[in-house]
């Protein structure tokens, strides 16, 4: 993995937590009653698919959103559960082990470009 690669990972990652912390804040702010959550939240949003589009320049866009949405709901999850007291149904706990398998299985068939031009060069 190639450093570009690597810091469009890096914006990958910058992506799901600026997503997770602006949820996080409007949730928090909103059972306080306060409106600031809210504009935390927007500008947390923004700045998440700002780097979400960063990322998307060297990483597939498949595998980027997969990669953000799922990571996004599953930490968003944990959060709940360890911040707001939420509890975890089965089905719930269900979901998020299969949103987590499809990542990994997203992320394992994807070609990259040095594999690709290599299997067409035989």
């Amino acid at each position: 993995m190639g450093p570009q690669m690597r810091i469009a990972w890096l914006f990958l990652i910058a992506a799901i937590v600026t997503e997770v912390a602006g949820l996080t804040a409007m949730k928090a702010m909103t059972v306080s009653g306060g409106y600031i959550g809210y504009i935390i939240m927007y500008a947390a949003i923004a700045l998440s698919y700002y780097f979400l589009a960063k990322a998307v320049e060297s990483i597939s866009v498949g595998v980027a959103y997969a990669v953000w949405e799922g990571s996004g709901v599953t930490l968003i999850t944990l959060v709940s559960v360890l911040v707001f007291g939420h509890h975890l149904t089965g089905r719930e706990m269900l979901g998020i082990a299969l949103a987590v398998a499809g990542i990994i299985c997203v992320n394992a068939g994807e070609v990259h470009d040095e594999e690709h031009h290599a299997g067409e060069a035989q």
